[in-house]
C-alpha cells in the first residue's frame, strides 16, 4: 500500500508519471476532481495496478535513498539490493527504482466491517449500493427505546433491498436517545425495571424476526456510573435471549484505558463483566477531540492503542473487538471559546480550505492524524483535526497488529473515499 504526501509543485500528472499510474485512477481512488489543484500535505493513496505487480518509483529532484525509504516504509538496504545499486549509491532524477518486486501476494487476513448508516440522509439507499461491497454489517441508525420498552423506528424497504443486493447484513441500532441527546434517566428506567426489560427483549426478538436480521447493536450512552451493574445485567439477559435464537449481540462501548467506575460517560461500562456476553464489542476509539471541547486530535493513535490493550487485558478477546473509526473531523475557532462548538468537517472540506486559503495540511507523526490552520474570510483563525487516508491506514495496521475481529465506521454517510480502497486491499472483507 503506497500513500504519498503531496509536496510543492506536485500535480496528479507528475505523481502519476512518478508511479506509473494513471492520474485518473489516483483521482478516483481518493475522491478528487481531476481539475482541482493539490494541497501540500495531502495524503493520497497510489493504487497498484495488480496486487502482485512490481511497484516502481521515478526519482525526482531532491530525492535521496533515505527520503524514498521513509516515503514507502522500506529500508535503504532493500532499495540498494532490489535495484543492484553500487557504492556510492547515487540516484538521479529520472531513475526508475523498484520499490516492491513482482511476485505472488499471500492471502490477506480476514476482517469484518460495520458501517453505521443514517437512513434519512439516503432515502434511495444509494450509499449502500456503492459501499456495501466493503461492509459485512450495516448498522441502521437509530431505533430509540421508550421508557416502556417499545422500539420506535422502521427500516426503509430500499435499505433492505440494497443490503441484500450487496450481501451485507443489517443490524438495527437501539439507543436511549431523546430529541438527539442520550438520556441518562431514560437509560436508568430501561435497565432497572424488569417489566420494561422483558418487554424490550420481546420487542427486540420480534424486530429481528420481522426483518429477518442476524442481530442487534445496543448503543446506550451517558448512563449514570452507578448504574453499571444494572447495565451489565441487562446485557446479560439480552445476550441469553439473543443467543437462544442464534442471534448476535453488539454493544457500543466508550473508550478508556483504566476502569474509572465513577467517571461520567465511560464509568458504567464494566469491560470485564460485559466481556462474556458480547459478540461484537464496538469500542468507540475516537472523540478525544470533540465539538464541545478544546482543539485536539480526535483519535490519536497512542490513545487508541492503550484502549485496545486495556480491553484485551480486561477479557474482551480480539475476536470480539471491532475498533471505531470516524470519517470526519472537527474545526475549532481560535482562540478556543468553550461557548463555541466546533464544526463537523469532512476531508474534502479541508482540502478546499487548503486551496482557498493557501495553507498546507500537516500530519502529526506522534498522534498519526492530520490538521490544518487557516484564517477564514471573516479574519477568524481556525484549526481542524481530521481523518485522511494515512491516519486510517495506521488504524488498519493497528487492527492487523492486534488481530481484531474488525472495524466500524461512524458513519458511512460521511465521505472518505480512500478508506475503501485501503481496507479492501489490506484485508479480505468477510460477508455472511
Amino acid at each position: 500500500m503506497i500513500i504519498y504526501t503531496v509536496k510543492a509543485g506536485d500535480d496528479l500528472n507528475s505523481i502519476g508519471l512518478a508511479f506509473g499510474v494513471s492520474p485518473l485512477d489516483i483521482a478516483d481512488v481518493n475522491g478528487l476532481n481531476i481539475g482541482e489543484p493539490l494541497v501540500i500535505g495531502m495524503n493520497l493513496v497510489i493504487p497498484d495496478e495488480m496486487p502482485g505487480d512490481e511497484v516502481t518509483y521515478t526519482v525526482v529532484q531532491g530525492d535521496t535513498l533515505f527520503s524514498i525509504s521513509q516515503r514507502f516504509d522500506v529500508s535503504v538496504m532493500d532499495l540498494i539490493s532490489l535495484n543492484a545499486l553500487t557504492f556510492p549509491f547515487i540516484i538521479r532524477p529520472g531513475d526508475i527504482l523498484i520499490i516492491r518486486p513482482a511476485g505472488d501476494v499471500g492471502p490477506t487476513p480476514p476482517i469484518e466491517t460495520f458501517g453505521y448508516y443514517i437512513q434519512a440522509g439516503d432515502p434511495d439507499a444509494s450509499l449502500i449500493r456503492s459501499l456495501g461491497q466493503f461492509l459485512t454489517y450495516i448498522g441502521v441508525f437509530d431505533f430509540p427505546v421508550t421508557d416502556t420498552g417499545e422500539i420506535t423506528g422502521v427500516i426503509n424497504p430500499n435499505t433492505l433491498v440494497a443490503a441484500q443486493e450487496v450481501g451485507s447484513q443489517i443490524f438495527p441500532v437501539l439507543t436511549n436517545l431523546v430529541e438527539g441527546e442520550f438520556d441518562s434517566e431514560l437509560g436508568r428506567i430501561i435497565v432497572s425495571n424488569r417489566e420494561v426489560i422483558n418487554n424490550l427483549l420481546n420487542n427486540i426478538i420480534d424486530l429481528l424476526k420481522q426483518y429477518n436480521l442476524p442481530g442487534v447493536m445496543i448503543d446506550f450512552e451517558n448512563l449514570f456510573p452507578e448504574d453499571r451493574n444494572l447495565f451489565t445485567n441487562f446485557i446479560r439477559l439480552l445476550s441469553d435471549r439473543l443467543h437462544s435464537q442464534n442471534k448476535l449481540l453488539g454493544v457500543n462501548i466508550a473508550p478508556k484505558w483504566e476502569d474509572l467506575p465513577d467517571r461520567p460517560w465511560a464509568g458504567f461500562f464494566d469491560y470485564a463483566a460485559l466481556a462474556p456476553y458480547m459478540d461484537l464489542a464496538a469500542i468507540m476509539t475516537y472523540e478525544w477531540g470533540w465539538k464541545g471541547g478544546p482543539p485536539t486530535p480526535t483519535a490519536p493513535l497512542p490513545f487508541v492503542r492503550r484502549v485496545l490493550e486495556f480491553a484485551i487485558a480486561s477479557g474482551i478477546t480480539p475476536d470480539k473487538i471491532i475498533m471505531g473509526m470516524t470519517n470526519y473531523g472537527y474545526d475549532w475557532l481560535l482562540p478556543y471559546d468553550p461557548e463555541s462548538l466546533a464544526t463537523t468537517v469532512v476531508l474534502e472540506e479541508m482540502w478546499t480550505a487548503g486551496r482557498v486559503f493557501n495553507v498546507p495540511i500537516v500530519f502529526d507523526d506522534e498522534v498519526k492524524q492530520s490538521s490544518i490552520e487557516y484564517t477564514d474570510f471573516n479574519g477568524i483563525e481556525r484549526i481542524a483535526w481530521f481523518e485522511d487516508a494515512l491516519s486510517h491506514n495506521y488504524k488498519y495496521q493497528l487492527a492487523l497488529e492486534f488481530e481484531l475481529r474488525g472495524v466500524f465506521y461512524w458513519t458511512i454517510n460521511f465521505p472518505l473515499r480512500a478508506t475503501w480502497y485501503i481496507v479492501s486491499n489490506t484485508f479480505d472483507i468477510q460477508k455472511e
